[in-house]
């Protein structure tokens, strides 16, 4: 995924944030952690699988409005096996399932 580093995307508190394939860092992240690429990357991967970005961000907006931030099984998903080289060689289809409530 292509990192464009600037001052506005994401707010402030945030590192980075996945746009339409393509993640927008904080310049003062530069560079950004391998960690965090594979972050953005899960959350590309669970926009494949929801069909595309658009449906992604609405199922997104769905889980933010039922649990928020922390517990979105977007963000659980991703947070969960953000350190894994691999996960997204292994990762399961629909992942981010079996950590809705």
């Amino acid at each position: 995924m292509k990192i464009i580093y600037n001052s506005f995307l994401p707010f402030k508190g945030f590192s980075a944030i996945a746009l339409f394939g393509v993640i927008f860092a904080r310049k003062e992240f530069k560079p950004l952690s391998n960690k965090m690429v594979r972050h953005e990357q899960i959350h590309a991967a669970q926009a494949a699988d929801c069909g595309g970005w658009m449906l992604f961000y609405l199922q997104y907006l769905i889980y933010h409005c039922k649990y928020g931030y922390k517990d979105n099984p977007f963000e659980i998903e991703a947070y969960c096996n953000d350190f894994k080289k691999d996960y997204l060689i292994s990762r399961q289809k629909f992942g981010w399932k079996i950590y809705e409530n």
